[in-house]
């Protein structure tokens, strides 16, 4: 995933966190995994973690940029009629500025592998690393209404180990809490 003005969301969090922002990547990780669970684009912080004390929202888009591949270069295609060979999310921050905050879904739309890994605790960068899949792979498996069950069995397989839980629990979309190591 490309992201557009990411310097708009760092002072986002300057301007709204208590303490100074250790790592502004982990805050990103959290919105791309925020928008890959429900499709908004709104990210919110804790009201805990927040000056005011209120839920403080930032409002970003994601659209897609699409490209064709000639002699080793990646060409971006304006008219899709044409076709296209690759296409990669970009996520754009337009404004820094707070926004009214959005209904948050019930957990129960949320997609269970995103569920499972959250209670795991993991990021998805740890996730990929130590399943061997790609991280927009993983982002694509944690949508709302996935089709869990067509993951290939390999990946499943990685993906439940990497996520401490039984394969079976992973496929038959039972959002359990990972197993003690």
């Amino acid at each position: 995933m490309e992201i557009e003005h990411a310097e708009l969301f760092a002072s986002f969090l300057r301007q709204h966190l208590k303490t100074a922002p250790q790592d502004i990547d982990t805050y990103l990780e959290q919105l791309i995994i925020h928008w890959g669970e429900t499709g908004e684009e709104t990210f919110s912080l804790h009201p805990e973690e927040t000056v005011s004390g209120k839920a403080e929202t930032i409002a970003f888009s994601v659209k897609n940029r699409y490209f064709i591949r000639e002699n080793g270069q990646e060409t971006p295609v304006e008219d899709l009629s044409e076709g296209y060979d690759l296409y990669r999310p970009v996520l754009e921050f337009t404004s820094d500025q707070s926004t009214t905050p959005a209904a948050v879904p019930p957990p129960a739309h949320l997609n269970p592998i995103g569920l499972i890994r959250y209670k795991s605790g993991q990021t998805l960068k740890s996730v990929a690393a130590a399943s061997g899949i790609r991280a927009e792979t993983l982002l694509e498996y944690e949508k709302p209404g996935y089709p869990i069950a067509s993951i290939p069995l390999g990946e499943a397989a990685a993906l439940a180990k990497a996520l401490n839980v039984h394969a079976e629990d992973l496929l038959s979309l039972a959002p359990t809490a990972p197993r003690g190591r």
